[in-house]
C-alpha cells in the first residue's frame, strides 16, 4: 500500500511512526493537494503548503494527519495560535499519537503557555497520552513537569525506566551547574585553578564535549555500529544537541536504516540554529538516505538547500 510519512518528530530511542496517510483510500484531488502541500513545505513555501493542506481538510475535515501537517506549516510561518488550533484537532482525533502531541506542545510553548494549559484542551484521561506527555517533557528537558505527570501514572516498566532517566538527567544538570559555579569562583581568585576546572569539566567521560570528540573520531573510522551506540547514549544525556542527531543519522545510513536516518536527521535540523555548515551536512545525509531509497527527487530537493559546496 502506498503510504507517505508525514511526521518528522523522532525520539532518540527508536519508536515506529504511526502517522501514515494511506493515500489509496482518498480521492485524486486529495492526493494531489496533499503531495503539493508536502512539496511546498519541503521547499519552505509555507503559505502555499497551508493552502494545499486546507484543500485536503475541506475534503476530509477530520483527517488528523492533515491537521498535524497544517499545524507544522503554521508553526514554520510563526502563526502559533492557528498551529495550536490544528494540533488540537489532530490530537483529539488521535490522542495516542505522540507526534501530534509534540506539535501541540510546541505551539503552546511558542505562546508562552505551559503544560497546565495543555491538560485543559486534550483528552487528558487517555492513559497513553499521559505516557507520551511524560516522555516528551523528558526529551524537551522539562524535567520537573515530566516528574509531575509521571506521578499520575501507574507503577510499571515505563514509569520505572523514565523515573530513572529523569533522576539521572536532573543529577547531571546539578553536576554541571556545580561545575560552572566552581569554575566561575576560581576565575576571580586563581587563574591556574580556572584552567584546571575547565579541563575537569571538558574531560568528563559524559560531557557533551567528550561525546562530540568521540563521535567525530568514530565517524572518521566509519564504525557505524559503535557510532550508533555512542550517538544514542549522547542523545539520552543531551537531547537538544544537533551534532548528536547528525551522528546518529549518519550511523543509520551507514547501516542501511535509511528511513530511521531521515526521521532522526529531520528532527535534528530543528535544533540547528546558525551553524550553516552543520545544516549542510544534515541536508547531504538526508539526500544520501533518499538516494539509497530510490527517491532522487527528494534527494535533489535537499541537496539544493546546501549553502557551501564541498
Amino acid at each position: 500500500m502506498l503510504s507517505i510519512l508525514i511526521a518528522s518528530f523522532g525520539y532518540a530511542q527508536e519508536i515506529e511512526n504511526s502517522a501514515d496517510v494511506f493515500l489509496e483510500e482518498y480521492s485524486d484531488d486529495f492526493q494531489e493537494a496533499f503531495f503539493e502541500g508536502l512539496k511546498q513545505k519541503g521547499i519552505e513555501n509555507y503559505d502555499r503548503a497551508v493552502n494545499s493542506f486546507l484543500v485536503c481538510q475541506k475534503i476530509e475535515p477530520k483527517n488528523a494527519a492533515v491537521a498535524n501537517e497544517l499545524a507544522k506549516a503554521y508553526l514554520k510561518s510563526k502563526q502559533y495560535s492557528l498551529a495550536q488550533e490544528q494540533a488540537e484537532i489532530a490530537l483529539n482525533e488521535d490522542p495516542n499519537n505522540m507526534w501530534y502531541l509534540e506539535s501541540l506542545y510546541i505551539s503552546l510553548k511558542k505562546q508562552y503557555k505551559n503544560v497546565s494549559n495543555l491538560k485543559e484542551i486534550v483528552p487528558y484521561s487517555n492513559y497513553q497520552l499521559k505516557e507520551n506527555l511524560a516522555h516528551l517533557l523528558y526529551l524537551k528537558q522539562n524535567y520537573n513537569e515530566a516528574k509531575n505527570v509521571l506521578v499520575e501514572l501507574n507503577d510499571g516498566t515505563f514509569k520505572e525506566d523514565l523515573s530513572a532517566k529523569l533522576q539521572a538527567a536532573i543529577d547531571h544538570r546539578k553536576a554541571n551547574t556545580n561545575s560552572f559555579t566552581f569554575t566561575s569562583t576560581t576565575v576571580t581568585n586563581t587563574p591556574t585553578k580556572k584552567t584546571t576546572a575547565r579541563q575537569t569539566t571538558s574531560n568528563s567521560s559524559n560531557s557533551a564535549f567528550n561525546y562530540k570528540s568521540r563521535l567525530k573520531f568514530t565517524l572518521k573510522q566509519k564504525n557505524y555500529v559503535f557510532l550508533e551506540t555512542t550517538a544514542k547514549e549522547a542523545l539520552e544525556a543531551y537531547p537538544s544537541q544537533p551534532y548528536f542527531y547528525y551522528a546518529l543519522g549518519t550511523a543509520y545510513n551507514g547501516r542501511k536504516k535509511h528511513r530511521a536516518a531521515i526521521e532522526t536527521l529531520k528532527m535534528g535540523l530543528d535544533y540547528v540554529l546558525d551553524d550553516i555548515r552543520l545544516a549542510d551536512n544534515f541536508y547531504r545525509e538526508i539526500a544520501a538516505a533518499y538516494t539509497a531509497m530510490g527517491n532522487p527527487a527528494k534527494a535533489n530537493m535537499y541537496l539544493a538547500k546546501v549553502k557551501f559546496k564541498k
